[in-house]
């Protein structure tokens, strides 16, 4: 074949700034999409931990006379889950230590977490102190006012929690939980510490607060935090609704009952 020998016509600067904008433009259109399929992704592994945490948890009770663990407890095996450290709590093994023999996974691996999270996994966080941090968090206390001593309204206390009346707190069995549907076990951990004063409900790793709704949350995965109930179903809340006394405060509560008597005036 013979050349003609003209030159081949090349793109002008502007087509090419064209084609790069085009480009560019794609790339931020396609951003979103993939983060939100990435987090989408994490939240349906969260909930499968949680699922299986959940029939451990179940397991756990019908094995335990129908009572729900500690938070921070007696300590038998503690399969490598750190014991309390300090003062009363020396000795003592939080509640995922009793649920390792029906889900052999231990909270200091990765695994055992929401994929979401990102940050120390670790208890206590802080010598002397039952709180710990990680992405899964126990409904220990319910609803509940940290400055003065009340009931507690979740489902395993710490071991030496008083009430009112200067009684230890025991763990809750299966049949008080009035709507085990209703009623959160063990969630995505509020991605805070340190919450000093206020009303405290929930979970004990990550404070939950009633006055959190406001809060600038930390999302592990899009925008909702997953739950699994005490029937084992597993749903999400945005932490607006989920942290939120007005809206939400019975689900913490094992008489399914809202306690206002106990929030933040």
């Amino acid at each position: 074949m013979q050349r003609t020998g003209r030159p081949t016509p090349g793109y002008t600067l502007t087509e090419l700034l064209v084609t790069l904008a085009v480009i560019a433009l794609l790339v931020a259109l396609l951003l979103p999409a993939l983060a939100k399929a990435r987090a989408s992704g994490r939240s349906a592994v969260c909930k499968g931990n949680l699922r299986q945490l959940g029939l451990a948890l179940t397991m756990y009770v019908h094995d335990q006379q129908n009572k729900y663990p500690h938070y921070l407890g007696p300590a038998g095996p503690a399969h490598g889950d750190a014991a309390g450290q300090g003062g009363r709590a020396a000795g003592l093994v939080y509640w995922s230590s009793k649920l390792f023999p029906y889900r052999p996974v231990n909270w200091t691996n990765r695994s055992f977490h929401c994929p979401g999270y990102r940050r120390e996994i670790l208890g206590p966080y802080e010598a002397g102190s039952i709180e710990r941090l990680g992405s899964y968090a126990y409904n220990a206390a319910g609803v509940w006012n940290p400055n003065g001593f009340h009931e507690k309204w979740g489902l395993g206390p710490v071991l030496f929690w008083r009430d009112s009346k200067g009684n230890f707190v025991p763990p809750v069995s299966a049949d008080q939980v009035s709507v085990p549907g209703e009623m959160v076990a063990v969630g995505d951990s509020l991605l805070k510490v340190r919450m000093r004063g206020g009303s405290d409900f929930g979970q004990c790793n990550g404070i939950f607060s009633s006055d959190m709704a406001a809060e600038p949350y930390v999302r592990p995965h899009g925008q909702e935090y997953n739950q699994v109930f005490c029937d084992g179903h597993v749903s999400s809340l945005p932490p607006g609704v989920l942290f939120n006394p007005t809206n939400s405060a019975a689900l913490w509560n094992y008489d399914h009952q809202s306690h206002p008597e106990l929030w933040t005036p």
